[in-house]
């Protein structure tokens, strides 16, 4: 036989599976959509049902209307589940297969499953086949021979394996629970290492026999939970380590302990028993008579042996994690050779093959005992045929006695060109039966859900139209709410309103304004940036020897700059007076609606919204959304009224101020309401005279010994960018006859005179402007109030909006208005409707993936 051949078939056939991951991978994917889905619609009729036998009214038709969804819960006649549940098996057996084709799909090897009772030949065969030794795959006289589950690869020039380590946890839950639950020992397993060392079990007696008052069929079980705890420091190392999953590499002669029980006259009491610690493990080998390294060989643990919960981990290894199964059975002419055990293994491979046949997903080794005659043996053939002949399995045989040499040899001539050839010709037909069962299974369940889905809705939405009474009175209530309603959101706009018509400012915005115009002139008396007057003034002078155009264009831009850190903080207070306004509607909201549909939180009035997006409500949805949209949609204060006044702070040696503003000089100094003489400048003494106490100009006044004279013509520099600090002053030279002294000290005093007049000027246009600008916010928010509070409550047909948002929480806003059951039940069958629509949504999604027919719906081209 041409084995190149049959493993090329077999890698052909494995490329092909990729073909088939893009529609497993979207099926997935909607499936978990649907069986979300699914559950909470199962959920909500649960639920109704329950309210449904406490409700005093169900509307027009009691007896009818929600008679169909009632009985989809109605116990069987023959007592087993009733159709629900039946429904709900059959989605959950649907996920099963799901879960099996998507591994199939996913694997990039052919993984042939090796299992077999206690001495019937399963080591010695996957010794043969992959090349291992005893020391990894040990045979023993009276033990079973592996303890862990075990994936062995080939891989051509590697000795290795990858052990998967469990957590302590996983140890106790997967280990020690099953064996105590098996052992019939009262309460569960201790939970940490120090518990389980110092726990007392019951000691078999002498000669391995049972205490008198302890079960002879739990004594396998006890005796695995005293070797464990007898052999804990061998492997509590192990179980202490990372994290689940943790992944150590052991060299094939050292895997033994990892893999296999002890062997020995003392019970391998020398050896350590690290298999405690293994979850899975992976070999990595030279197989001697296979070349494609797509073919792995999954050993299984002996099946029947004691602490094996064979239901759990057979079954789930057989459907997810193997594509062919060899089950080994030993031949003796003084035992049948198929007995009860078998033939539930067999049954277990059934279960677990899905929609590909039994035939194609299992083969027994018949391995007749060395000792039998050749006529014998033939004889033990035949039985074995004949015992599975109704399964459709076919039997090689295939000694396994005697030498290795010889099982070597049979496993080589008799076993592999019979697995090979059937894998070449049926892996891909095989792979074929499972994805169409997988089209077959997910089509009948979506369409038994969604004509479970359809038949749902339509009973809730008959109990809907059957209650004319409780919609009636629910909507003479969202009128009367309507009203309730109007007259709060009125009393917050009338507020505004009448700010508005008295020409109030806003607190908030009134209140920054004035703080930061008293910040800029704490800072110009100050001393600007200086600690004091006579510092600013010594700094200041010494730079006008060198740098006296450079110096002033500094200073004004640090007036800039100061003037715009301070007012630019308005913006903050327009914020707050819109964050107010709306926490002023949304308290008002709140004293009809509850907190159930208006919460106490940052945003009271989004969540109203999000509530209100849940239903048809145009109207109350399009009237929050500009609401609360109104600080996007104003902008700006200081940028649009503040900043160009700010950039009307220039180094202009001479120029005229303008008057500052009457209604803004209440924020200066009384005093400097004055106006000085016509022939000065605002704000300036007469030459010779003393400012007036007071003025903007005494407050900074010049050193005692200063003298007055005219000023230096000063060249000024090319304007040079604002620095953290002033131009670095230079040294100033000796006064010789109060020359440069006395022109410095004249510069200082005339740069110091025109920043005082400039910065408290641009002070008081600035409160004047935005004071002014605040009276138009006061009527952007009076507008905003109104806008809001007559689209809520005056526009036509908006009652019936309030009463959508409001139904669902009608008790809590009504109090004593409905009845309890009733109104349960009225939110119960809303909440059901949901669910039955997300469902035939889900439902259609998975069933368009499949290519089935959607109930009520003709086949379309590719369905079917």
């Amino acid at each position: 036989m041409d084995r190149s051949r049959l493993e090329a078939s077999i890698s052909r056939a494995l490329a092909g599976r990729a073909v088939h991951r893009p529609l497993v991978a979207e099926i997935d994917r909607y499936w978990e959509t649907f069986t979300d889905g699914f559950t909470e619609l199962v959920d909500a009729v649960d639920r109704l049902v329950a309210e449904t036998a406490g409700a005093g009214a169900r509307g027009a038709d009691p007896d009818q209307a929600l008679a169909a969804v009632e009985a989809w819960r109605r116990p069987a006649a023959d007592g087993g589940p009733d159709r629900l549940e039946r429904l709900i098996a059959q989605i959950r057996q649907t996920e099963t297969h799901l879960g099996a084709v998507r591994s199939r799909v996913d694997r990039d090897t052919v993984n042939v499953g090796v299992v077999g009772r206690t001495r019937a030949g399963k080591s010695t065969l996957l010794r043969a086949a992959s090349g291992l030794d005893g020391t990894v795959l040990p045979s023993h006289e009276n033990n079973p021979t592996t303890a862990s589950r075990s994936w062995i690869h080939h891989r051509p020039g590697q000795a290795e394996a990858l052990v998967t380590l469990r957590t302590w946890d996983e140890f106790v839950e997967q280990y020690l629970a099953p064996l105590h639950a098996s052992a019939q020992l009262p309460g569960g397993p201790p939970r940490d290492p120090q518990s389980f060392r110092g726990h007392v079990y019951p000691q078999p007696g002498d000669g391995g026999g049972a205490p008198d008052d302890y079960s002879a069929v739990a004594l396998p079980y006890l005796r695995k939970l005293i070797q464990a705890q007898t052999s804990l420091d061998d492997y509590l190392p192990l179980l202490a380590r990372r994290g689940p999953g943790e992944r150590i590499v052991v060299p094939l002669k050292e895997l033994a302990p990892y893999l296999s029980y002890p062997s020995g006259k003392d019970g391998g009491a020398a050896t350590p028993r690290l298999y405690h610690a293994v979850r899975d493990i992976h070999v990595r080998c030279d197989f001697p008579h296979v070349d494609t390294t797509a073919m792995v060989l999954v050993d299984l643990p002996g099946a029947g042996e004691a602490g094996l919960d064979v239901q759990q981990h057979f079954l789930r290894d057989l459907t997810h994690e193997v594509d062919f199964l060899l089950h080994v059975k030993r031949g003796a002419t003084n035992s049948a050779f198929f007995g009860q055990e078998d033939y539930a293994d067999l049954h277990l491979a059934q279960l677990a093959c899905g929609d590909v046949p039994l035939s194609d997903f299992a083969m027994v080794v018949a391995n007749p005992d060395v000792s039998l005659s050749p006529e014998a043996a033939r004889n033990v053939l035949e039985t074995a045929r004949a015992a599975v002949a109704h399964y459709e399995v076919r039997t090689v045989e295939c000694p396994l006695g005697g030498t290795p040499e010889s099982a070597d040899a049979a496993v080589r001539e008799l076993l592999l060109p019979v697995v090979l050839g059937h894998l070449a010709d049926r892996l891909a037909e095989m792979d074929r039966a499972m994805l169409d069962g997988l089209r077959r299974r997910v089509s009948e369940v979506t369409r038994e859900a969604l004509l479970f889905a359809a038949e749902v809705a339509a009973s809730a939405e008959r109990w809907q139209l059957g209650v004319p009474d409780e919609a009636d009175r629910l909507q003479t209530l969202a009128d009367r709410l309507c009203d309730d309603l109007a007259d709060e959101l009125g009393v917050v706009y009338e507020e505004y309103d009448g700010m508005v018509a008295r020409g109030e400012h806003i607190p908030q915005i009134e209140a920054a304004v004035d703080e930061a115009a008293e910040r800029v002139r704490d800072w110009v008396r100050g001393g600007f940036d200086s600690a004091d007057e006579d510092e600013w003034r010594s700094r200041t002078r010494n730079g006008m020897f060198w740098r006296a155009g450079a110096m002033a264009d500094w200073w004004f831009n640090r007036a800039r700059t100061k003037l715009t850190e301070e007012f630019g903080g308005v913006d903050a207070s327009v914020d707050r007076a819109v964050t107010l306004l709306w926490q002023r509607m949304a308290d008002a909201l709140r004293t009809r609606l509850t907190e159930a549909v208006v919460p106490v939180d940052d945003r009271p009035l989004e969540a109203l919204l999000r509530r209100v997006e849940r239903v048809p409500a145009p109207v109350l949805k399009k009237a929050l959304e500009d609401f609360t949209g109104l600080r996007t949609d104003y902008g700006s204060l200081f940028l649009r009224v503040g900043s160009p006044v700010v950039q009307e702070v220039r180094n202009l040696t001479g120029r005229t101020l303008p008057q500052v503003p009457v209604q803004t000089q209440a924020q200066a100094p009384a005093q400097a309401q004055a106006q000085a003489p016509a022939e000065a400048p605002a704000g300036q003494a007469k030459a010779g005279e003393e400012p007036p106490p007071g003025s903007r100009a005494s407050w900074f006044k010049p050193p005692a010994d200063a003298q007055p004279g005219q000023p230096r013509p000063a060249t000024h520099p090319d304007p040079q960018p604002a620095s953290a600090s002033p131009p670095d002053p230079q040294p100033a030279p000796p006064a010789a006859g109060g020359g440069y002294a006395a022109g410095a000290t004249a510069d200082m005093e005339q740069l110091h005179h025109h920043l005082v007049t400039t910065v408290e000027h641009a002070v008081g246009e600035l409160e004047h402007k935005l004071h002014t600008e605040a009276l138009t916010m006061v009527r952007v928010l009076a507008a905003a109030a109104f806008q809001f509070f007559a689209a809520a409550t005056g526009t036509p047909g908006v009652e019936r909006e309030w009463r959508r948002v409001c139904r669902a929480e009608q008790r809590s806003i009504w109090p004593g208005e409905f009845d309890g059951a009733e109104a349960a039940l009225s939110e119960a069958v809303s909440v059901l409707l949901k669910r039955a629509d997300d469902v035939r949504t889900g439902g259609t999604e998975v069933a368009a993936a499949v290519g089935a027919p959607l109930p009520g719906r003709k086949t379309g081209p590719g369905q079917g």
